[in-house]
């Protein structure tokens, strides 16, 4: 299978790396071409043509000396006669290979084809969204909606439109980086974006990732108008709608947003790790401090202050008196219902306003 320019620079730049590894630094490393480093692949006119580039455009090695095939006989020396098996390049790795090799693999691990599953899901489906809408507009110029399809976006809580949102803006400054799109513009919490596509390049990108997935990628359902996008993202009542979660780095996170990090081994971290590990009971503060083998010092009131539940977080998820407390966790549609509180507003952990359900 023939090789495309891009695996035979990969093979001859890992060859090179490996080759000044095993060299003194005071010599400079011999590039050989045989089956351990792959080369053998190779012709010695294919590898001098990438290393003349690399010399010439890139200006990140100096070739020192080809192999002796490879000269005429008035270029032979002596020493190429004696030595007989002359049979590689020899190389000067410059200063700025280094900087320059790394640009390379942050370029090459970024390609389409290199992408995590999750990366590459998001990338599919915004591209299919794109597409949906060049073959209405006939155009290069598309605007894509996204409201009603966060439910497609991996690695994020749905519901939190500002992660959503984040998360498609990453995607599209990832296609600007790669020229597919061109340029994009999105307003501030604005749920949509006006693209410029690169049409060549879009349509190449969008047969690889249906390569990748090994399947035609699905166009996406026509954008829902707002009533039908929240009766879709309405839970079930036993479904959670917000969870608590305690992190090994103390953050005590709601639906990823940070509302505290109590410091290490305080009164504020031994009881909320107590609570946490016991969710829905109801405790007294001698149950406690028998159970973290501390005497607390602080009221319950103020533990839960000071832990960041205050307002609609501490009504949903607390209850403490002088002696009591009960740490609630998850929260289901129901309990919201129970409660009569449809949402909840963060006051703490960057004032995010998680979505009506």
């Amino acid at each position: 299978m023939t090789m495309i320019y891009e695996e035979k620079l990969d093979l001859i730049l890992k060859a090179l790396v490996e080759a000044r590894k095993a060299t003194g630094k005071q010599y400079h490393p011999r590039l050989y071409r045989d089956k351990d480093n792959k080369l053998d692949s190779l012709s010695f006119d294919q590898i001098q043509d990438i290393l003349l580039q690399l010399e010439d455009d890139e200006k990140v090695i100096a070739i020192k000396s080809i192999p002796t095939e490879m000269k005429s006989l008035s270029e032979q020396t002596t020493s190429d006669f004696l030595d007989k098996k002359r049979d590689y390049f020899v190389i000067e790795i410059l200063n700025s290979f280094d900087d320059w090799y790394s640009n390379f693999l942050i370029k090459e691990r970024s390609k389409i084809e290199n992408l995590s599953g999750i990366n590459l899901k998001n990338i599919t489906y915004i591209l299919s969204l794109i597409e949906q809408e060049l073959e209405l507009s006939r155009s290069s110029k598309v605007v894509i909606s996204y409201i009603s399809s966060g439910d497609e976006i991996s690695g994020y809580d749905t519901y939190d439109m500002d992660n959503v949102i984040n998360t498609y803006t990453k995607c599209l400054g990832y296609l600007k980086s790669i020229d597919i799109i061109k340029d994009f513009k999105s307003e501030p919490y604005s749920p949509s974006s006006e693209l410029t596509v690169n049409i060549p390049k879009f349509f190449e990108a969008i047969e690889k990732v249906r390569e990748l997935n090994g399947k035609t990628v699905q166009k996406p359902a026509q954008n829902l108008p707002r009533k039908d996008f929240e009766e879709k993202i309405t839970k079930t009542s036993d479904e959670p709608v917000y969870e608590i979660t305690y992190t090994k780095q103390r953050q005590i996170l709601m639906n990823n947003a940070q509302i505290g990090k109590p410091d290490f081994n305080s009164e504020n971290d031994l009881v909320f790790s107590f609570l946490y590990e016991h969710p829905n009971e109801s405790f007294t503060k001698e149950q406690i401090e028998k159970a973290v083998s501390v005497k607390l010092n602080k009221s319950l009131h103020k533990i839960v202050e000071n832990l960041g539940f205050e307002g609609d977080t501490k009504e949903v998820f607390i209850s403490v008196s002088k002696n009591a407390i009960q740490f609630r966790n998850p929260i289901t549609k129901q309990d919201l219902e129970d409660m009569k509180k449809p949402t909840i507003k963060l006051i703490k952990g960057g004032g995010k306003l998680i979505l009506p359900r």
